[in-house]
């Protein structure tokens, strides 16, 4: 694959990336179809934000600022509708779910309060009113001033913070900030539900290809210049690295915008 996915980038619409990924929970897309007109407004119904747990789940509960992963169906509030469910709007399975950190406006305000407190394997029926949601706006299958209503499954949940864990320590020099480094790394997404939570690979190279970097000097994104200080060459260590020591809430290439990165990084040497 190509490298230079760990070049530091600068990003600077923040809230344009939220808006995007919000959207596309509100309304299940990653359609690449033309944008259609919006649909006209809808009625305001007046109702209030509520929740009602379908069934408690019996492991660890959401907390702001975990990494949740999700199945959900969303419809359009529907008075009129068996168990008013209208027209659905969004979904994602359990075989692909949608996954987001809660509480750092990622998604829509009304998902990420319909998650917090939920257990692992429990299921949530969230009503979520048009000023938590897509308000006076709508989208391209939403209408304005539209209630949503998500029935939720939490399909797994984990605080996932910024970590550096050696797999093998090595016996040379230990790389200090300043110093030129030459590695070898692996970069996946990071995913609850995988093996080793090892999600898809963007990056990587080898070592008759190695990658040369001087570590502090903003060279690299933070989370290496954080994390390689302190490793032996010789040695592996295993990042874990979240959105804001990473790509931030813009992405790169292959790396989508508030992406958990992992990485596997063997020093081969300072130079």
């Amino acid at each position: 694959m190509t490298r230079g996915y760990v070049v530091r980038s600068r990003f600077a619409n923040a809230a344009l990336g939220a808006a995007v990924f919000g959207s596309l929970i509100a309304c299940g897309g990653g359609d690449s179809s033309p944008v259609s007109p919006t649909p006209p407004a809808a009625e305001p119904l007046g109702l209030p934000f509520s929740v009602e747990d379908l069934e408690e789940g019996t492991g660890p509960a959401a907390e702001e600022g975990w990494l949740v992963a999700i199945a959900f169906t969303a419809w359009i509030y529907d008075p009129d509708a068996a168990n008013n469910e209208g027209t659905v709007v969004g979904s994602a399975s359990a075989a692909d779910p949608a996954g987001f950190r809660v509480g750092i406006g990622q998604v829509l305000p009304g998902v990420d309060q319909g998650v917090l407190g939920m257990h692992v394997g429990g299921t949530r029926r969230v009503v979520v009113p048009p000023e938590l949601g897509l308000g006076s706006t709508g989208s391209s299958t939403v209408p304005p001033n539209a209630t949503l209503l998500y029935e939720i499954e939490l399909l797994a949940a984990d605080a996932v913070p910024f970590s550096a864990t050696d797999l093998v320590v090595g016996d040379g020099a230990e790389a200090e900030s300043g110093q030129t480094l030459s590695v070898v790394y692996r970069g996946w997404l990071y995913d609850l539900l995988a093996e080793e939570n090892k999600g898809d690979l963007f990056d990587s190279n080898t070592e008759d290809n190695p990658y040369t970097f001087t570590v502090g000097a903003g060279a690299v994104i933070e989370g290496w210049d954080l994390g390689i200080p302190g490793m032996r060459v010789g040695g592996t260590r295993r990042l874990v690295l979240p959105h804001d020591l990473a790509y931030g809430t813009t992405g790169n290439g292959p790396i989508p915008a508030y992406a958990t990165l992992l990485f596997e990084v063997e020093l081969l040497a300072i130079e």
